[in-house]
């Protein structure tokens, strides 16, 4: 066997792992879940958009029966890409998703072998590659919950926490290019684990700085997650300027999305809250899987090779604790945690450092199965096996899968169906008020026509998602009713001047019109932040990779 294909048979046996655990799905349907449905409201016009050029899309004109849908502008896109990769790969959803969810998979697994090899040989990092891959919670994020994003952000976290581990024990600029595009892509995957990686992230830094050279490493750091920042800047910044125009929680938030409602272990009873009590019994299968590398931690403490681990054991530690009741004081204290809504997702976390901790077990307890300690060592097999059957029984036996054909009638209707009220412009919080109606396409959404200007006349020139324009008749001065929700950035012109807009009760967009004849024009322009915005993200990427790729050959260099 060559040397390179030595080299990167490991990493190529960790992806088989990760890609493995997806072979049920591949086999029976895709999982199906209420958040399945989110996603590819999403996900089918987000395709349609870059299918017309349109690279990262500002606006929906399609959905919420063709009013419109600003989710693009606030939810992160990472997974929406690979999910229109897939789909133009494949030409079809359903192969495309799961091709998609595959390479997720895989590309998870292959971050827990690459940040595991900063701490043990390649067999044991190999075997944290697996032991990801089947983390009870991580499972349940694909075949119960359809938590695609937060099921893709794992695979972000685990590679932002390797090259950090790197970094602070290398010093080398190529490992700060690559903590800067997993931290971008971490944050361009999914805000609430964002917002946990960011802070485990965090604390493994200040646990791993070095004496020696503390100052440099420092200073790489905070580079790595500016240029992180940078490179991820063509959505956040849009997203932290208006969240204050969308409806979010609104005057009247739902309880269940109430932080302190979702923490692990607060009820044990399924009538109260299914979710929660379905989310204990992860908890309590993600804590039987780590008690073998507890034991051995704790055996094994005052070798070198361990004492290298206690940053991960304290992280795993703090993980498993915020998802409790006893983080409560952290949560209220810890700017935007509240905003995260569920403390089980810490789950997530969790699931993506035990891991590392397991692996650096298995010598331990290979080696005691060969002495008189096997009957524990076998007991501790146990414990990882009892965990193991129980996803495999309860999550991925019992997901409810969906057939090529079904899954095609499922997503169909998607293009123009209602999306998550949460994500309606405020000025349509009227029609957010009465869920049930609005999801039904009850009126006022069901009666109207594109345009309605009263007794005038008028026709559709153009419709598309950011640029519409239309004729109206003369006659008396009227505002007319574009089948729009309005938003601040919906420009209006006619004749080459500027039309008065704002919002129907309802959210629709009003132009006034006079009342000579028109043609009116109708165009979403991004404010001059966006396209700063835009700039800062290409420069980052650009500097990002140069730094990889110019790195690598520096390495690959022979010395004189």
């Amino acid at each position: 066997m060559s040397k390179s294909i030595k080299r990167i048979a490991p990493g190529l046996l960790a992806m088989l792992a990760g890609a493995m655990v997806v072979l049920p799905a591949i086999l029976f349907g895709m999982p199906n879940n209420n958040d399945l449905a989110n996603h590819y409201h999403f996900a089918i016009p987000f395709y349609e958009a870059l299918r017309h050029g349109d690279l990262y899309p500002s606006i929906f004109g399609s959905p919420n029966f063709g009013y419109g849908d600003v989710v693009v502008r606030f939810y992160p896109p990472a997974i929406y890409y690979m999910l229109a990769a897939g789909r133009f790969i494949s030409g079809n959803w359903y192969a495309g998703s799961l091709f998609a969810m595959t390479l997720v998979s895989a590309l998870g697994s292959l971050g827990a072998y690459f940040w595991a090899r900063c701490y043990v040989p390649r067999n044991p990092a190999i075997a944290a590659a697996l032991f990801y891959a089947l983390m009870p919670y991580h499972l349940a994020e694909f075949y119960q919950a359809a938590q695609l994003a937060e099921f893709a952000a794992g695979a972000a976290l685990l590679f932002a926490l390797g090259f950090t581990k790197r970094v602070c024990d290398q010093n080398r600029w190529r490992d700060v290019a690559g903590l800067a595009g997993a931290y971008a892509a971490l944050v361009l995957s999914h805000l609430p684990l964002a917002v946990f990686g960011s802070i485990t992230l965090l604390l493994y830094a200040v646990m791993s700085l070095p004496r020696d050279h503390f100052k440099r490493t420092l200073i790489k750091l905070t580079v790595a997650v500016l240029a992180g920042l940078g490179a991820s800047a063509f959505y956040w910044v849009t997203m932290v300027s208006e969240m204050k125009w969308i409806v979010a929680d609104g005057a009247n938030p739902d309880p269940l999305l109430d932080y302190s409602h979702n923490f692990v272990f607060s009820t044990f009873s399924p009538a109260q809250q299914e979710t929660i009590w379905w989310m204990g019994l992860l908890a309590i299968a993600t804590g039987l899987m780590c008690i073998p590398a507890v034991v051995a931690a704790l055996k094994n403490f005052r070798t070198r090779p361990q004492r290298s681990l206690v940053a991960v054991s304290i992280l795993l530690t703090f993980s498993f604790l915020m998802c409790t009741v006893i983080s409560r004081p952290l949560w209220q204290v810890i700017p935007y945690l509240r905003m995260a809504q569920h403390p089980f997702r810490w789950l997530a976390v969790t699931s993506a450092i035990a891991p590392v901790l397991m692996a650096s077990a298995v010598p331990f307890w290979h080696e005691r199965l060969r002495g008189h300690r096997r009957p524990l060592a076998l007991a501790m097999c146990g414990c990882v096996l009892i965990a193991i059957a129980f996803s495999l029984t309860q999550t991925v036996r019992g997901a409810t899968y969906l057939s090529r054909s079904t899954f095609d009638q499922t997503i169909a209707p998607l293009r123009e169906s209602p999306g998550i009220i949460q994500w309606l412009p405020i000025w349509a919080s009227a029609s957010a008020q009465n869920k049930a109606s609005y999801e039904k396409c009850a009126p006022p959404f069901g009666t109207f026509d594109k345009v309605e200007a009263g007794a005038r006349a008028n026709h559709i020139i153009q419709w598309n998602d950011t640029e519409r324009s239309f004729a109206v008749d003369a006659g008396a001065p009227v505002e007319v009713r574009v089948a729009t929700f309005y938003y601040p950035h919906w420009a209006a012109t006619a004749n080459g001047r500027n039309l008065q807009t704002h919002p129907a009760s309802d959210g629709a967009l009003l132009i006034g019109l006079p009342s000579e004849a028109v043609i009116v024009n109708l165009e979403f322009r991004e404010p001059p932040r966006t396209k700063i915005a835009n700039l800062a993200s290409i420069f980052s990427w650009t500097l990002i990779a140069s730094v990889l790729i110019f790195g690598r050959f520096a390495a690959a260099r022979p010395g004189p």
